[in-house]
């Protein structure tokens, strides 16, 4: 009896014993999940029930300057098949082939495999997706997303640039204003019931997260006019690509920047030096537009008056064992005449007045060797060695464009602060982004005086008039400007090629109180290669639209009666 008794207590204290155990151990997991795995089994729940998505809105616009648009993104539909929902398939195919929707024939492998994600069409405009939404039929989806479409396709495409697969800016003022035209991600949240349902809910207002939209300097029609001309020049020339800006001088606003050839951002792209935006990154050698530089500086230093004589030397002149040639024998002409006339012996004669630190310091004043600081990737600053390490050639074949490379903007930019009365304006390529208008003008330096800057523009007038710029005349209108023909070095022998020619032609309208100026450049053009039959042609094409565009008022020989020679105010 006593023995019986003890083996019942004896399991009793075994079955709470091991009763005790399993409380204990339940307890000892519960302390383990709530503080030593708490964190990690609250991502894992997260993940399988409470999952965050993300998603770019939609980006926003690049406009030009009047709100044309130039780059727009818009929502288009994928529409794809999940096999595991579907339950009736001919209903299917009757609905998507009333909206002229087949199924590719590749895809019912697919189906018969049950995948969940069967795309069967893509780039669907939203209205017909929302028609096929509307028959809510199992198995049959819509998925959404943003492409970027350039409605004027080609039009200013190095400047617009490009986005990439995933919607970022890789070019142009795509990639510059990027994070302005890309906005705030969209967040998700995803829950999931079951195995197969799954439902998102979205935190925010998607508009409230769109990207904002840029607006340009840029003129759509100045644009048009811009690239129809270089393309017919590049087309009678056969030159390698074409280079033309429109500025206004006083604001520094680009109003035009063609670089052809280009590109349509909406066309696969084989050739990626297509991307290059020459306007910005083409250094090459300027030739004699460059002589405005001397010219600036021997007139602000009070070194010569402009009807003072310089010796052209017939044509030729010996520079350290070199000769420097001139394309017209000159003998002794005015200072007014050198430019007119484009002689390189005469300019070298006046950067010799004026000394390599001063034409080094008027060079660096005008923006050469420089960035202009425009709002957009992939600016070149130019090449110019320092003084010190300058040749007993190098003042003089500087003077006249060699020795030195320069961008078209540079270019077109100096010759804006002669046009505005000497001072040096930053480039501007963005007017607005969203509700933030940017300056209308940025001042970098004044680089000469008022006087001097007047002077200099008498000088181009007489190059139109007068002389190697005579092409670059435009009915009812003044011209100023500079014709540059600058030999290419050839990469084979490392010297100047007789064959390859860059053109160009800078120059305002009006002459003596300009609005615009323009530069034109051609490289490589075969044949006729001289600016003056290249490149100051094309300029009076783009000159005489662009001024009848805006309203410019003409002028006359007889117009500019306001100021005195030295272009004081009477």
């Amino acid at each position: 009896m006593k023995i019986k008794t003890r083996n019942i207590y004896l399991r009793q204290n075994i079955v709470v014993g091991f009763l005790f155990l399993l409380f204990l151990l339940i307890v000892l997991k519960l302390f383990y999940l709530q503080f030593i795995k708490h964190s990690d089994t609250d991502k894992y729940v997260d993940n399988i029930v409470n999952k965050e998505l993300t998603e770019k809105p939609k980006r926003g616009s690049i406009l030009d300057r009047n709100g044309n648009n130039l780059a727009m993104s818009v929502k288009k539909y994928t529409v794809f098949l999940d096999a595991k929902m579907i339950k009736n398939l001919p209903e299917i195919e009757e609905i998507l082939k009333s909206f002229s929707i087949e199924i590719p024939q590749k895809q019912y492998q697919a189906i018969e495999e049950k995948k969940s994600y069967i795309p069967v069409a893509f780039n669907i405009d939203e209205y017909i997706a929302l028609q096929i939404k509307s028959k809510k039929i199992p198995g049959l989806g819509l998925e959404s997303r943003y492409i970027r479409q350039y409605p004027e396709g080609s039009l200013a495409s190095q400047t617009i640039g490009i986005v990439g697969a995933h919607g970022d800016g890789l070019e142009g003022v795509e990639k510059f204003c990027n994070k302005h035209l890309t906005g705030e991600e969209i967040k998700y949240k995803q829950y999931q019931v079951g195995s197969k349902k799954i439902f998102a809910d979205k935190l925010v207002e998607e508009n409230k997260y769109e990207g904002s939209d840029v607006c340009l300097t840029l003129d759509r029609k100045l644009q048009f006019i811009a690239e129809q001309a270089l393309q017919e020049g590049m087309a009678s020339t056969k030159s390698n690509k074409a280079v033309a800006i429109i500025q206004n001088p006083h604001t520094g606003e680009i109003l035009a920047m063609a670089s052809l050839p280009n590109y349509n951002p909406e066309d696969k792209i084989s050739d990626i030096s297509l991307l290059r935006n020459n306007a910005i990154s083409y250094v090459v050698e300027p030739g004699s537009t460059f002589k405005v530089v001397v010219l600036a500086g021997i007139l602000q230093e009070n070194l010569f008056k402009v009807t003072d004589k310089i010796n052209c030397e017939n044509g030729k002149l010996e520079v350290a064992g070199q000769i420097i040639k001139d394309h017209e024998k000159q003998g002794v002409i005015s200072v007014s005449q050198v430019i007119e006339y484009s002689s390189n012996i005469g300019t070298a004669k006046l950067a010799l007045a004026l000394g390599a630190e001063r034409f080094y310091k008027y060079i660096k004043m005008f923006g050469f060797n420089s960035m202009t600081g425009i709002d957009l990737n992939g600016e070149e600053k130019g090449l110019l060695k320092p003084t010190a390490q300058w040749s007993k050639r190098s003042l003089h074949t500087i003077s006249f464009g060699q020795e030195i490379a320069t961008t078209p903007l540079q270019t077109v930019n100096a010759f804006s602060a002669i046009a505005n009365g000497g001072v040096l304006l930053k480039p501007k390529i963005i007017k607005s982004i969203g509700d933030v208008n940017y300056q209308s003008k940025e001042v970098i330096r004044r680089v000469v005086s008022d006087a001097t800057s007047y002077k200099m523009r008498q000088i181009l007038k007489n190059v139109v008039d007068k002389g190697t710029g005579k092409s670059a005349k435009i009915k009812g209108y003044t011209v100023g400007g500079k014709t540059g023909t600058a030999q290419k070095i050839d990469p084979q022998t490392g010297k100047y090629s007789t064959k390859h020619y860059v053109a160009s032609f800078c120059g305002m309208v009006p002459a003596m109180d300009p609005e615009i100026v323009i530069l034109v450049m051609f490289d490589e053009p075969k044949g006729e290669y001289y600016a003056a039959s290249v490149a100051a042609p094309v300029f009076a094409k783009i000159a005489s639209k662009t001024a009848e565009y805006l309203n410019i008022e003409k002028d006359d020989e007889n117009t500019d009666k306001t100021k005195n020679k030295n272009g004081e105010q009477k």
